[in-house]
């Protein structure tokens, strides 16, 4: 058996799919078939049970996962040791949503980098659901997240509970009261799906099929539309009030008999693959980001 057939076996067990497994790789969905296929004649027992709907492993499988586990991590961990002989002490692959990156932790990351200048720290750039795929299938060390996730491999530590605010250009002209839900239909407003909590309450707002005149996907063009439109949309606090207090945007004052939803950040990291003292390290400069 080689690495990549172990590989192939894991994605399978961590995505129940032989098609995400393989986009997983990068690879042809007959590769990943190929690959068990071959572990599974090597072995001499078959590993999934496999129908229509669903994929799970047998008794053969369930008992041969944890040592695949530990061979594809020696292996990693040894390459890892390879790659940074005579360059670095270690390396963190750290993991989180572009809004986090661009209007939180970017200087937290910086200064721990500038403080441990023998790390090698590579930035990934997902949503929250794929950064924690990533964790469990060892690509990524260290996350952030904004929903829990529970997992042996896995260690959460809440950060903070964050909410949402209304914010617009600061060019906008501020009401004399507060904005309520029924404003949101006849100002431009500018849509920006945060998932989970916020989805259920804007459905609550809009109704669950309505069409927004404006959706984005990303925070740099709602704030170039709330700009070009003198329009209003939702950030999470978290993210408002760097750009608030650097003036970028303003807040507006809002009141809805459905309260604005609240929602937990999460840091995430994978156990027993990063020094403590480092960890503990960058735990505390994220959390002084946050608390700013």
């Amino acid at each position: 058996m080689d690495v990549d057939q172990l590989k192939a076996f894991l994605l399978v067990v961590n995505t129940k799919s032989f098609t995400r497994a393989a986009e997983s790789m990068n690879v042809v969905q007959s590769t990943i078939t190929t690959r068990i296929q071959m572990l599974e004649r090597e072995l001499g027992k078959e590993l999934f049970k496999r129908d229509k709907r669903q994929i799970s492993l047998t008794s053969a499988g369930r008992s041969f996962l944890p040592y695949a586990e530990r061979i594809v991590e020696l292996s990693r961990e040894g390459m890892k040791v390879v790659q940074l002989e005579h360059s670095f002490h270690d390396q963190l692959v750290v993991g989180t949503t572009h809004a986090i990156w661009d209007y939180v932790i970017f200087e937290a990351i910086d200064r721990f980098h500038t403080t441990y200048p023998d790390i090698s720290v590579r930035m990934i750039t997902e949503h929250s659901s794929i950064i924690i795929r990533k964790m469990i299938d060892g690509l990524i060390d260290w996350g952030i997240v904004f929903y829990p996730v529970h997992h042996s491999k896995l260690e959460l530590i809440p950060i903070i509970e964050d909410t949402f605010e209304l914010i617009a250009a600061p060019t906008f002209t501020t009401p004399p009261i507060p904005l309520i839900p029924d404003d949101l239909r006849t100002l431009p407003y500018v849509h920006l799906n945060w998932g989970g909590s916020f989805s259920d309450w804007i459905q609550q707002i809009f109704g669950s099929h309505y069409v927004f005149p404006l959706e984005v996907d990303h925070v740099s063009l709602l704030l170039k539309f709330l700009q070009s439109k003198q329009g209003v949309g939702f950030l999470p606090r978290s993210v408002a009030k760097s750009l608030i207090h650097n003036g970028v945007v303003i807040s507006l004052p809002f009141i809805t008999d459905t309260p604005i939803p609240k929602r937990m950040i999460y840091l995430v990291q994978r156990k027993g693959n990063i020094s403590i003292e480092h960890t503990e390290k960058l735990t505390e400069y994220i959390k002084i980001a946050f608390s700013q």
